[in-house]
């Protein structure tokens, strides 16, 4: 469902998510301090719920510290006995942009999860269906897609603002391989604004950043089941101030203690260097750990920073 009007959300009201619902170029979703939305659970895995900013579209949720906006499950009381270990319940916040990444044309884009671009310079988010321009994110540099034309990237590209957000218990999936990160940013611009968020109790990855350059500051990642922070496809942003801690998975109903890697870099995903190579810049940076020991084969290691696949950057 796309707004195609924009919205206002405001702190008197509670937002469920029914569906996937997207702010589509030109338009702006503009929430209110204080405000909560939901996202509910879902019948089958084509319909899980998520909030999608399209490139050109405009998410304005900026909280304060005493105020903060939550997205959170629909079943979640917001009294404190919802678990952190309860993960997966609905889908999470995506954000599409217009800067640089290094996807190539590799392979045959599939109906779902395309991972290495539907076009150089065009992505598709993981699955996601390619249905139409909504789920893509990057500027086509050369070929043919149904629905794009050929343009430059825009590396200042401005899709809003996140301050004093929390995003919780996301991570629902859309396919086998495939779930939804709690933040995903594909191609985000530095002109955006991310400041003083967490992401708590994430399936998958709690941030995922393909390609962008996007900046973020204070970031929390707690009780993820996958990496704290994942980037890829040429991501070369900064990030300050990030602190991540596991789930212990002792603890009587604890999730099982997963959440890989601190850091799971890449420069791309089939380890083809295209350029340009992910070099970001991350400093104060704290990675708690736990007593997990054995690693999944798409992850190679259980790491407080697994560097692979040809990517570059600093890291303080």
């Amino acid at each position: 469902y796309q707004l195609t009007s924009g919205a206002t959300f405001t702190c008197n009201n509670t937002y469920i998510l029914d569906k996937k619902i997207y702010v589509p170029a030109g338009q702006t979703l503009s929430i209110a301090p204080g405000t909560v939305i939901k996202g509910a659970a879902a019948a089958t895995q084509a319909d899980q719920t998520a909030l999608v900013v399209e490139r050109g579209g405009k998410i304005m949720a900026a909280g304060t510290e005493s105020c903060p906006i939550v997205f959170t499950a629909n079943a979640d009381p917001m009294d404190g006995t919802y678990s952190v270990a309860t993960i997966g319940s609905w889908g999470g916040v995506v954000i599409l942009g217009k800067a640089t990444n290094n996807l190539v044309a590799a392979n045959t884009p599939q109906t779902f999860g395309s991972k290495v671009g539907m076009g150089v310079g065009l992505g598709l988010i993981e699955g996601f269906n390619n249905t139409g321009a909504h789920n893509r994110y990057g500027v086509l540099q050369s070929g043919s897609v149904a629905g794009e034309t050929i343009g430059s990237f825009d590396d200042n590209d401005n899709s809003g603002i996140l301050k004093f957000v929390s995003i919780r218990h996301t991570g629902a999936i859309l396919e086998v391989g495939a779930e939804i990160n709690g933040l995903t940013l594909g191609s985000v611009g530095r002109g955006t604004t991310i400041e003083h968020i967490e992401v708590v109790s994430g399936a998958d990855d709690q941030i995922e950043l393909f390609g962008g350059t996007v900046n973020m500051k204070y970031v929390s990642s707690l009780f993820g089941n996958d990496d704290m922070l994942d980037y890829d496809h040429g991501y070369t942003g900064k990030i300050q101030f990030f602190f991540g801690m596991k789930n212990d998975g002792i603890s009587a109903g604890q999730a099982s203690p997963d959440n890989d890697n601190g850091i799971e870099a890449d420069s791309d995903d089939n380890a083809a260097m295209s350029a340009p190579v992910s070099r970001p810049t991350i400093y104060n940076a704290t990675f708690l750990g736990n007593s997990k020991v054995t690693g999944t084969a798409d992850n190679r290691a259980l790491a407080a920073i697994n560097a692979k696949d040809g990517t570059g950057g600093t890291i303080v």
